[in-house]
């Protein structure tokens, strides 16, 4: 007699689940910083905006993930 579950309940997983769910945790991370970086862009005033505005900064940072979010915070923000 084995311990644990019987044969017929083991759980298997093949690569195309683990590559679904994978894909499910990447993109969902992606979302939450994009809408973090488009709340921090929304909240800031027009006179701590450099190089563009806030349309094209908005732009950059949904196009062009993960370095449009990063140029944002590290040039398009002026910080005080």
């Amino acid at each position: 007699m084995t311990r644990g579950r019987p044969a017929e309940f083991a759980v298997r997983v093949n690569s195309t689940t683990v590559a679904l769910i994978t894909a499910i945790a990447l993109l969902s991370v992606v979302v939450w910083f994009d809408r973090r970086v488009l709340a921090d862009l929304s909240n800031t005033s027009d006179t701590q905006l450099r190089y563009f505005d806030r349309n094209t900064w908005a732009l950059i940072i949904v196009l062009s993930f993960p370095i449009g979010p990063a140029l944002y915070l590290l040039y398009g923000k002026q910080y005080r």
